[in-house]
């Protein structure tokens, strides 16, 4: 720990030198940047010539209006290592012009005359694009004055300046910058940005689009705003070698599993989540406020060294920009159902008869069956009159609901030259499908404020808080599924004074009937996170073209709950007899947990340019972080009543429990990129970063962590001057080693428990303890090596976009336990470094859009497929329940007895050379399994290894029309070659005293239909041979899924801005409203892991929204 401290000491004393040396030689330094010498050596030259010669050898670029230079016109130029003020002045010597630099630009304009004093013009113009369509809101500043104005009404503006020679820029999201004498702006016409000049995030600074080096997807928020996304993972579907698995919509947390390019390891494979460059949960961002998102897939998140190696998710939210301040509101409000519910048998007269019969199937006697033809009868009779006693119930029909959401989000921004700013708030309400007790809001708000306190220095800060307020049913959402799922037809809806129905028909397996209704409305678990970011930062433009960096950012989160589960009474509809159905309540536990983090972040860069064909950026920085997690638990039962909550009202210490912990963590981080490029043709990029982390034993907590990339830019060759129809074609490589700190705190010690380790001295009871499991000291990070070979391709005015990767990410030292003999202390295994995981595959986008007048028509596509491996496992195998890891095949893959269909006949089950179980209790239409080793009995080592967790492909495709506001756009996405296993209540028909649904009527084995999805229909566990572990019920996930349809109206800007209003757009739009699929039971965006139907359903929304822009 000490080292660490020494490090970071080290660190920032010699970054306050470099910044103070920085520092005392600015203004020697401005002087030398303004006297970098420039030789022209040119005698009666045009004069465009001689400017193309000054831009070959210097920063700097002309701007002018094409009309405006005499071609014809000559010059001639005799100057050596002259600053370039001296060789302009010799250049304009003469001519009817005059110049004016700012910053790398020289503009041009006619010479006039100097103005009247004291008379300063008014001008006025228009900005348009280049339709002609008018630009409302574009910002128009004097460059020099730093005063200005925003078009208006039609794309007018009107300023005042004191010469038509001065520099006016003009400016609008979207669209190109352009600077303009005074004198020609009457008619301004803006370039729409194209996608090659996108600005990319990525570690520690940003890169055109055209000059990227790595494989990097990027989410642009703008086309997901008229999406009713609650959760910001939802954005990231169809992102190329992403897989998103949401496997519930549960509100308030309804976020999926984010996998990048497979699955590296045994342990935690969730990406790094940065939000501005601070480590973040990725939950508790609103997606209203993001700006765009970058997925860092390959070595090009290596700068984040040992948390990288599962991909990095860079999150950058909305900033202010320079012009008038902007109002902008959203708003949607929808109504949301389940996708997917089961199908269940609700007629309880067909339920009993079929229950009868599995009985049967299973080796009951006819006359020992659950429901006798007495009883059957009554309830035929009694339906009529009574349905309190003998109901016919739907339970999904009873306890699931349409729900409604609502969201609403304000931001007003703006700026100047010296300052900008960002203030947002957010709001969400959203119903859950459950009845009751199922609901969550949100609250978020952005603060950001940016000044510009001189030439050379910049500060701001940041705030940014997200509440999050829910609430679910007191035994929680699986229990909820997991009683409707096992309710039957035969229970009584009934619910009076908190006592509700259950059955006066005995079942097996159902000592105690779970009430839906009851286990949802009674209870409840009240929850509430609150997440704050606060951010403060200085940037110092220094000479040389050196800029520093530093960033201090302080990261909260607190999360409070109150359980709650009451005494919980059923009731038999005909007896009326009530009966207790839960035992130690009513009871409460109430638990707090805070996180904080604290980070600290420098970097000190230079870019500079030599001859202007060599390009260089160098950054090295510094990153320290701190994390403190406490959490408290209370708990206690004996209360009074169902009414009373809090701990202090029970009446006595009954059971009362109090637990907690406490953890502390430090990372120490320097690191560095070097980028070259020549003539932007070839470009290298180099990066490092060296880590120290706490979670590590002293003599192993540092790594480091390199990358390389290169790509070629063919299209910048001379030898493609002649090809005008590719825009770009780039070629690149990437290779690179990042980490995991899978590794829990404190796993380089060995555990020591202190619970029932009691021993007795000279007759007084002392507390011991003992180590329960060993340790391995040497622990240290897994680590990845990232393969990258892509190549970029956009052609036909960015109308074609190609791009296409390959990629191998070999995971080395996977941790993972080490099993011990019994004999040694009986004593758990420690975690080492074992085991080498590849994942390879490719992945391939391609988009086509155009416009022809009003119309516009667009089509993208995106394919990822992955191959998983396990390489090496130190030779062992791990099987847990249906899943298993060996060498040379995929993570988790399912371990499974293979089915060879059913017995058809008596005569095949006593011919069969081996069978599962007792070979008297099988008969025609139980399930038969593959004699794997040809043994005489089925059994566990006849499993095979049959389907794949991890989902080999993924892909999606978009397509949208436009005619003037007119939108429709459509989002599919899907998944393929990945398989689940759902067993247990509904998924088995008639399991442990739970219903069916009807597709086992029509689809399981009978003497007259043999050709079946089903076998035989039996009851479990008396016919266990049926419901084996094996490939009969193993399922396939793959489905293409409509994610979203979407129509919109943007009203013409020459209509709404005569009131006033910058923007205006409605929309409707559809989520997760069709999908196809051969798992037809429950959606099949289900946790792939997850063995029964027992999570939240998916839910598809209908909405309707609004975007406002004042």
């Amino acid at each position: 720990m000490k080292n660490l401290y020494k490090i970071r000491r080290h660190l920032r004393s010699l970054f306050c030198c470099m910044l103070l040396i920085a520092a005392s030689g600015m203004p020697a330094a401005l002087r030398a940047q303004e006297g970098k010498g420039l030789t022209v050596e040119m005698t009666n030259a045009p004069i465009l010539d001689v400017l193309k010669a000054i831009e070959a050898q210097s920063d700097f670029s002309f701007f002018y209006n094409n009309n405006l230079i005499d071609p014809e016109l000559r010059v001639t130029v005799s100057k050596r290592n002259a600053p370039i003020p001296e060789v302009l002045g010799q250049v304009f010597a003469g001519t009817p012009y005059s110049y004016r630099i700012v910053d790398k630009q020289v503009l041009i304009s006619k010479k006039e005359s100097a103005p009247k004093p004291g008379g300063p013009l008014k001008i006025q113009g228009q900005v348009t694009d280049l339709k002609g369509n008018p630009i409302v809101g574009a910002t128009v500043v004097n460059m020099r004055t730093l005063q200005g104005t925003a078009t208006g009404i039609d794309g007018y503006f009107e300023l005042t300046v004191p010469a038509l020679t001065e520099d006016l820029t003009f400016n609008y999201i979207g669209f190109k910058t352009k600077v303009l004498p005074a004198s020609n702006a009457g008619m301004v016409q803006l370039e729409e940005a194209t996608v090659l000049e996108d600005v990319v995030v990525v570690g520690y600074g940003t890169v055109k689009r055209v000059n990227l080096t790595g494989s990097v997807a990027t989410i642009d928020m703008k086309e997901k705003a008229n999406q009713p996304i609650t959760n910001t993972t939802q954005a990231m579907y169809n992102t190329p070698g992403v897989w998103i698995n949401q496997n519930n919509a549960k509100p308030g947390s309804d976020g999926g599993t984010i996998r990048i390019r497979g699955v590296n390891t045994l342990s935690s494979a969730n990406p790094l989540v940065l939000l501005d460059g601070v480590e973040y949960n990725i939950n508790e961002v609103n997606p209203a406020d993001i700006e765009s998102i970058s997925v860092l897939k390959d070595a090009s998140a290596a700068i984040y060294g040992s948390k990288a190696s599962n991909g990095v998710i860079l999150i950058t939210t909305k900033k202010g920009a320079k012009g008038a301040p902007v109002i902008n509101y959203r708003a949607n409000f929808g109504v949301q159902y389940a996708t997917y519910v089961p199908d269940p048998i609700d007629d309880p007269i067909l339920y009993m008869r079929l229950r009868n019969q599995a009985e049967i199937n299973s080796g009951k006697a006819p006359s020992g069956v659950a429901y006798s033809d007495t009883v059957i009868k009554e309830y035929q009779e009694g339906m009529k009159t009574n349905p309190d006693v003998y109901p016919s119930t739907n339970w999904f029909d009873i306890c699931l609901k349409p729900a409604f959401i609502h969201q609403h989000d304000l931001r007003i921004s703006g700026g100047t030259e010296r300052l900008d700013y960002s203030m947002a708030v957010g709001y969400m309400k959203q119903d859950g499908v459950f009845i009751a007790n199922d609901w969550a809001d949100r609250i978020s708000m952005d603060m950001k404020l940016g000044v510009q306190l001189n030439k050379y220095v910049k500060v701001g800060a940041s705030l940014y808080g997200n509440m999050r307020h829910y609430m679910e049913p007191g035994y929680g959402t699986y229990s909820v599924m997991d009683a409707m799922m096992r309710a039957l037809p035969i229970m009584s809806d009934y619910h009076r004074n908190g006592i509700y129905g259950s059955s006066w028909i005995a079942t097996p397996g159902r000592g105690n009937y779970e009430n839906p209704r009851m286990i949802i409305e009674q209870g409840s678990i009240d929850r509430r996170v609150q997440q704050l970011l606060a951010k403060t930062f200085v940037k110092l433009t220094l000479p040389y073209g050196i800029t520093y960096d530093a960033n201090f950012s302080f990261r909260k989160r607190d999360t409070r709950s109150k359980d709650h589960i009451p005494a919980m009474y059923t009731m038999n509809p005909k007896t009326e007899e009530v009966r207790n159905y839960n035992s130690a309540a009513p009871r409460v536990k109430d638990w707090n947990a805070w996180e904080t983090g604290s980070f600290f972040t420098q970097t000190l860069g230079w870019e500079g340019n030599f001859r202007d064909e060599h390009h260089i950026g160098l950054m090295v920085g510094q990153d320290y972080q701190e994390f403190y997690n406490d959490n408290f638990q209370a708990y206690k039962e004996g209360f009074y009543d169902n009414y009373h909550t809090d701990l202090n009202s029970a009446s006595g210490q009954v059971n009362a429990q109090a637990t907690g912990s406490s953890s502390r963590e430090k990372l120490v981080s320097v690191f560095g990129r070097l980028s070259y490029d020549y003539k932007q043709r070839y470009l290298v990029s180099a990066v490092f970063r060296y880590d120290g982390s706490s979670r590590l034993a002293p003599d192993h907590r540092w790594a480091f962590f390199p990358s390389v990339s290169l790509a070629w830019r063919i299209d910048q060759e001379n030898f493609m001057k002649n090809v005008k129809f590719i825009d770009q074609l780039k070629p690149r490589f990437s290779w690179g080693k990042m980490g995991n700190q899978a590794v829990s705190l404190y796993s380089y010690l060995s555990t020591v428990n202190t619970s029932g380790y009691d021993y007795s001295f000279e007759g007084t009871k002392y507390g011991g303890a003992a180590v329960s499991a060993l340790a391995d000291n040497t622990i240290t990070w897994e680590k990845t090596t990232s393969y990258d070979a892509g190549i970029d391709f956009s052609a036909f005015g960015n109308r074609v976009i190609l791009s296409a990767d390959w990629f191998l990410k070999r995971t080395e030292g996977i941790l993972r336990t080490v099993n011990l003999p019994s004999q040694v202390g009986d004593l758990s295994g420690p975690k080492s470094n074992v085991g080498v995981v590849d994942n390879k595959g490719v992945e391939l986008s391609l988009a086509l859009r155009d416009t022809w007048g009003d119309f516009s028509a667009g089509v993208s596509g995106n394919f990822s497929y992955t191959r998983n491996e396990i390489v090496d496992l130190d030779g062992e195998t791990e099987i847990s329940g249906r899943l298993i890891c060996k060498e040379g095949y995929p993570i988790n893959s399912w371990y499974l007895l293979q089915s060879d269909g059913v017995f058809q006949t008596q005569a095949e089950i006593d011919q069969a050379q081996a069978v599962y179980g007792n070979r008297s209790n099988l008969r025609p239409g139980y399930v038969k399994y593959v004699n794997q080793n040809n043994d005489s009995t089925i059994d566990g080592n006849d499993r095979v290894i049959a389907g794949n967790t991890i989902p080999k492909f993924t892909y999606g495709f978009n397509i949208n029309f436009g005619w003037k506001g007119i939108a429709i756009e459509a989002q599919f996405q899907g998944v393929g070659d990945v398989s689940v296993y759902p067993s247990s209540n509904m998924a088995f028909g008639l399991y442990n005293g739970a219903g069916l649904t009807k597709q086992w009527v029509k689809d399981s084995w009978s003497a007259t239909n043999r050709n079946t999805k089903y076998p035989l229909l039996t009851t479990y566990p008396e016919a266990g041979e049926n419901f084996q572990n094996s490939t009969l019920w193993l399922q396939d996930a793959s489905y293409l899924r409509l994610k979203n349809i979407q129509l919109s109206y943007t009203f013409p800007k020459k209509l709404v801005g005569r009131i006033g209003i910058k923007g205006l757009q409605v929309y409707v739009s559809g989520q997760n409203l069709v999908i196809f699929s051969d798992f037809k039971i429950w959606d099949p965006e289900i946790s792939i892991s997850q063995a029964n139907l027992f999570s939240y359903p998916i839910l598809k929304t209908v909405s309707f929204g609004i975007n406002l822009t004042l």
